[in-house]
């Protein structure tokens, strides 16, 4: 044998980066390999597959059920006889502590346990929690519509109650999506929280808001660092503005927020109850909601103080008008913490981006103002898309270029086609880029129609330019503006998400994809 491969460090390594089966072959190649190649085989289980092998052939009868748009039958494994504790003896000596991962993934198993024999499990274990698995760290749990879908409304309901076999104290992470027609399933995770003392990461999924706000109410949850939940109700979030270690807050789901202070508030001078305390290590902060308003709602939960460091807030729906947008960044620049914030991203039309309409009257309406966020010094990234006229003047220009010096990324602009036109040109393009000299990815709707080529102020380190929106006339003498300005450019983007309509913009974007493919073509 190679002399490396007599260091035990090294044959783990080897073992730790090998997939089910090499790991099973390193394993039975000589007794040196045996205990790395093992606890690599055991080390992340997708089934409960696994566990069934390991007990006694005529401990089982099996009965075959057939699962649709399945070809074939899946075996679930009822006892022959009587279970004792001689027959998982050897799985708990031998393989049991060696699990650190498990997904009970029934829906996909070719072999699954019968509700009798998880039962007999329990109680040749002595209905010890975390009894198979006890050094397991990482378990998710059993999705409750599919396994309903599939087995049944009694078998679904039936095998809540032995998630504890495989949860005990050592769980770090936890992952289940709770079902309310499976009555067993909210008793049994609401029972299992109170043991988790040492969890750190938690993806809550539940259908309901009352379930999500009693199970955040069973734990102090004091080694919570992580959590990702659906949706709640306001009630819930002094429970987890209370929870002492959590660094990453991922809502995937909000839905009809409630506002603390109405939309005519204004941004100052607001006459509001204080925010409740707490957040007190929150640095990531991710929001997908059914509504901009609600996201402006969930916002004015948040403390003054806080340390989050990077916002993520998406909205599926459309802005109604430029005010809801408008009352968004006015919310986030007054909760937000100037000192901490350095990135930020906000858009509205998530997988919904509207097609152009043009307006049939002339009424004006405020643009949405990007000013507030001038405030956020330390920023490195922002991004905002909405579906309404963001106002980008010189004046604005000119405060970029001051207040965000060490921005790397700078997106901002609608989501579909806005008038008016382009308030800025590309001179202010280059201005821009001469005071931010760390920006990377640039996103403008800007005016190239007076470009002649000729012009000088580079060459600057930019790699992506999104110019969806705006307006050229000549694609010949852009190249060359790019060539001699941007020589350093990968990624020139002129689309827009959404469809194509018979408008002007189709011309620009035409004219953009020809400067587009030319790039292309020398990269």
């Amino acid at each position: 044998m190679p002399s490396h491969l007599q260091i035990p460090e090294v044959v783990r390594s080897i073992c730790n980066e090998l997939d089910r089966s090499s790991a099973l072959a390193m394993s039975l190649t000589c007794r040196a390999f045996l205990e790395p190649g093992l606890d690599s085989l055991w080390h992340s289980l997708d089934s409960f597959e696994p566990l069934l092998a390991c007990l006694p052939a005529d401990l089982w009868r099996i009965e075959q059920k057939n699962i649709r748009d399945r070809k074939t039958l899946t075996s679930v494994y009822c006892l022959n006889r009587a279970l004792v504790p001689a027959d998982i003896d050897r799985y708990l000596a031998r393989y049991a502590p060696r699990i650190r991962h498990l997904k009970a993934d029934i829906y996909n198993a070719k072999r699954v346990p019968s509700l009798e024999l998880l039962q007999a499990l329990q109680v040749v274990t002595d209905f010890q929690q975390g009894a198979l698995a006890p050094l397991i760290r990482s378990f998710h749990w059993i999705p409750g519509d599919m396994i309903e879908l599939e087995f049944g409304l009694e078998y679904s309901n039936n095998i809540q109650p032995f998630m504890p076999l495989f949860v005990g104290a050592s769980v770090t992470k936890l992952t289940f999506n709770m079902k309310s027609s499976l009555r067993l399933h909210a008793l049994t995770l609401l029972a299992t929280a109170k043991r988790l003392a040492f969890l750190e990461t938690l993806v809550l999924g539940s259908e309901t808001v009352k379930f999500a706000d009693d199970y955040l109410r069973s734990s102090p949850w004091n080694h919570l660092k992580h959590l990702e939940i659906k949706t709640f109700l306001p009630s819930a979030i002094p429970y987890m503005a209370s929870i002492p270690q959590l660094t990453r807050l991922f809502i995937t789901s909000l839905e009809e927020f409630p506002r603390r202070y109405p939309n005519d508030a204004g941004a100052t001078g607001r006459q509001n109850p204080l925010p409740i305390q707490g957040f007190s290590c929150l640095k990531v902060l991710c929001i997908e909601a059914d509504a901009v308003t609600t996201i402006t709602g969930f916002l004015q939960h948040l403390p003054k103080l806080n340390k989050v460091e990077t916002l993520d807030a998406t909205a599926f729906a459309r802005c109604s008008c430029e005010r809801e947008a408008q009352d968004v960044l006015d919310t986030i620049a007054e909760r937000l913490n100037s000192d901490s914030l350095m990135e930020l991203r906000i858009c509205d039309s998530m997988g919904n981006v509207p097609d152009y309409a043009p307006r049939e009257d002339n009424e004006y309406r405020p643009p949405i103002m990007i000013a507030p966020f001038y405030i956020f010094q330390r920023l490195k990234y922002i991004a905002a898309g909405f579906s309404h006229w963001i106002s980008i003047t010189p004046d604005d220009i000119a405060q970029m270029r001051t207040v965000w010096t060490k921005i790397e990324t700078l997106d901002i602009g609608e989501s579909c086609p806005v008038d008016p036109g382009p308030l800025i040109d590309h001179t202010h393009l280059l201005h821009l880029l001469e005071g931010c000299p760390s920006l990377k990815t640039v996103g403008l709707r800007f005016d190239a129609t007076r470009v002649s080529g000729k012009e000088t102020g580079g060459p600057f380190n930019l790699g992506r330019l999104n110019v969806s929106g705006s307006t050229i006339s000549s694609s010949t003498s852009v190249l060359k503006f790019i060539r001699t300005n941007l020589p350093h450019l990968e990624i020139l983007d002129a689309s827009f998400i959404g469809a194509k309509s018979e408008h002007v913009q189709d011309m620009y974007t035409t004219r953009w994809r020809v400067v587009e493919d030319a790039l292309g073509g020398e990269t």
